[in-house]
């Protein structure tokens, strides 16, 4: 059976993205900075279906590095990667702020989780994946690394997380084709507006209403009438690993709902 190592596994997206892959007949190690949160979510799951638990920082090189191992070496290598960590995560002195009034210390921490959090992660699993004969990689990205970002009025630090997201979509493009001859394909796909473990559906209403009230036209809205669910981005990982997508390697997957078309 195919196992696959999820960065952010107690996270809605990498929460959803576990359990399509179970339901298509894989095991997931479920990687996590929030132990109690991975092991409710790994219980969930059921243990059929969880190859491994590890409470992990994604910005740790070398604690990536080591769960990376140790997952291979419980499960005799692994099939595939989904780098689902960092989405919604506090930082610290992030705020909804122009570029001209960030400051490098927040710049640093945003690309430190949401950029090298990836590009660590797959340094840690392509060597595994050669090992165990290919395998496919999905990072998150954002529909904000696709097209500048959302206005600074809706996005902690829009500016810095719009150019960490384009950077892991670059990252993706450049591993795939660096990859591809050894046989592992490597995806990404770029959310929209989607519930996180911080913001559930009906928060995120909220707060859409509440930033249109005081800044009316600084959202914008999916023409099929909704925010994302995580089950939405959980699907389209599933697809991306899946043998399905054998001919896909270096894109891009919108899965936006069409707010990119505004």
């Amino acid at each position: 059976m195919a196992v696959a190592f999820i960065t952010g596994g107690a996270g809605a997206i990498g929460r959803a993205s576990a359990r399509a892959l179970v339901r298509d007949g894989w095991q997931v190690v479920l990687a996590d900075i929030d132990g109690d949160e991975v092991n409710r979510v790994a219980a969930d799951i059921g243990a059929k279906g969880v190859a491994g638990i590890f409470v992990l920082d994604v910005t740790d090189f070398d604690g990536v590095h080591s769960a990376v191992r140790q997952a291979a070496k419980l499960n005799g290598g692994l099939q595939g990667l989904v780098t689902a960590a960092g989405g919604g995560r506090n930082i610290a002195g992030a705020s909804k702020v122009l570029f001209i009034d960030t400051v490098p210390e927040s710049w640093d921490q945003m690309i430190e989780v949401h950029l090298n959090g990836v590009y660590y992660t797959c340094h840690a699993a392509l060597p595994v994946l050669y090992g165990s004969g290919g395998g496919t990689i999905v990072n998150i990205a954002s529909g904000a690394g696709l097209r500048g970002g959302p206005p600074h009025l809706r996005q902690l630090h829009a500016s810095v997380y719009s150019a960490a997201k384009a950077g892991v979509i670059a990252l993706t493009q450049s591993v795939a084709q660096e990859a591809g001859p050894k046989g592992v394909r490597a995806n990404c796909i770029a959310p929209g507006r989607t519930e996180s473990r911080w913001k559930s559906w009906q928060e995120m209403e909220r707060m859409q209403r509440e930033e249109e009230a005081r800044h009316p036209g600084s959202g914008r809205a999916s023409p099929l009438g909704r925010f994302g669910r995580a089950s939405d981005m959980g699907e389209a990982v599933a697809f991306l690993m899946s043998e399905r997508s054998s001919y896909i390697t270096g894109a891009c997957l919108d899965v936006t709902g069409g707010i990119r078309l505004h």
